[in-house]
């Protein structure tokens, strides 16, 4: 079977990273072809696709409307003759519509506009919370979801617990609006403030156009002297030294998934999420995770110290072998990939009928 993965961008994202994984743990059943159409990309990221994977780069500036680089984009895809396309955009749709290869898109988050629904010959979400969002807003739609998964090998495992200062991450694109990052700090304030704890340390791990705002609330609610902005650092480095870290934070305001949860729970870190449908999904609803009310600082305040609390004794280290275990039995690479390649068998067979 040949794949093509099309999208347009390479960068840093939990979903690009993602990316990478599934295509290398597929070409070592099948010939894959990662096709990227915009010339900005991160090459620490493209550096990570193995050599059994072929690239190729259309190389068209960000925003460009040069149809010359659509017509580069449709010869390719007719000179590599793929068994089928899968797409991570759903606009690709007005190239591939003209193409009578087998075409698949997967929604990577909430809220994703699709204008020309009976062009793909399969929609998956990446969690059940993208597809009732799509669902709901597009009825006439199937998807098929297929969970995010990540390389839970390469984690390393937290072993030491009750830790001073107790030691909190959050990783992800600085865009507080989003990923609710201003609410986290406020929390950090209250806990310092309101309830007296002032050993409690706060990183983030990442960059975005929020990190000048977030630096100065940090000082602004004083409590910069706790906080570090480290700024964004490799797949292998999260990997290597989450176990470091004594629980992840997570206070999205909108959320499809949250690999970075998966992340923690494999390393044997607690994890503490805002109570939106992604997150809550990869936690079960609380049977495997921590959560408080979306935006409301105090409440995740109050969760931080009783988690910090219950961190001392015993059964919560055997909790976190539990959520580990149910981790990467849900949530590894391996079963992503081995699950796409079971949907592109099944619509290029009914294709061919």
């Amino acid at each position: 079977m040949k794949i093509i993965h099309l999208l347009w961008g390479l960068n840093t994202g939990g979903s690009e990273t993602m990316l990478v994984d599934i295509v290398n743990e597929q070409s070592l059943t099948a010939e894959v072809v990662v096709l990227i159409g915009n010339a900005d990309l991160d090459h620490t990221v493209l550096e990570r696709i193995n050599p059994r994977v072929e690239v190729k780069l259309l190389g068209r500036p960000p925003g460009s409307r040069n149809p010359w680089y659509i017509f580069k984009l449709y010869r390719m895809l007719k000179v590599l003759n793929p068994d089928i396309v899968h797409s991570h955009l759903q606009s690709f749709i007005r190239i591939l519509r003209l193409l009578k290869i087998p075409k698949v898109l997967t929604a990577h988050h909430t809220g994703i506009q699709i204008s020309t629904v009976s062009s793909y010959d399969a929609i998956y979400s990446i969690s059940t919370a993208v597809k009732i969002d799509l669902s709901e807003r597009y009825p006439e739609i199937t998807t098929t979801t297929i969970p995010n998964g990540i390389v839970c090998s390469n984690v390393v495992q937290k072993s030491c617990y009750d830790q001073h200062p107790f030691r909190i991450v959050q990783i992800g694109r600085l865009a507080h609006e989003i990923k609710g990052q201003d609410v986290l700090l406020k929390a950090l304030q209250h806990v310092n403030n309101a309830i007296g704890d002032n050993d409690i340390t706060l990183d983030f791990i990442g960059n975005g156009p929020s990190k000048k705002y977030l630096a100065g609330l940090a000082e602004e609610l004083g409590v910069n002297e706790w906080c570090r902005f480290l700024g964004h650092r490799s797949r292998s480095y999260v990997y290597k030294n989450l176990h470091n870290y004594d629980l992840l934070v997570q206070p999205s305001r909108f959320e499809g998934f949250g690999l970075t949860v998966v992340e923690a729970m494999a390393a044997l870190v607690p994890v503490l999420v805002s109570d939106i449908e992604g997150p809550m999904e990869i936690i079960d609803k609380g049977n495997f995770g921590y959560f408080f009310r979306t935006e409301n600082y105090e409440d995740c305040a109050n969760q931080i110290v009783n988690i910090k609390r219950l961190s001392k004794e015993q059964e919560f280290i055997e909790n976190r072998k539990k959520t580990a275990e149910y981790a990467m039995g849900r949530f590894d690479i391996k079963l992503t990939a081995a699950r796409y390649l079971d949907e592109y068998r099944k619509v290029i067979h009914l294709k061919k009928d």
